[in-house]
């Protein structure tokens, strides 16, 4: 997956950034269903520090349901 074609559709810097040093999280992000990807990207925007971020992305390339 290019992470660049998320960032034109809306996908929030920060976690565009973070799924890009971490393929597994790509792959899984890339298998969400759009309700899913809508979620994750609520939640990323409700992050207040670096470190949530990375446990948000981390959770994804986990494959953890984020809801």
């Amino acid at each position: 997956m290019d992470y660049t074609d998320n960032l034109q559709s809306g996908l929030p810097l920060g976690l565009a950034f973070g799924m890009a040093m971490d393929e597994q999280a790509i792959n899984h992000y890339g298998k969400m269903t759009e309700y899913e990807k809508e979620q994750v990207i609520a939640r990323s925007k409700d992050v207040k520090s670096k470190e949530e971020m990375q446990q948000l992305i981390q959770k994804i390339s986990d494959g953890d349901t984020i809801m």
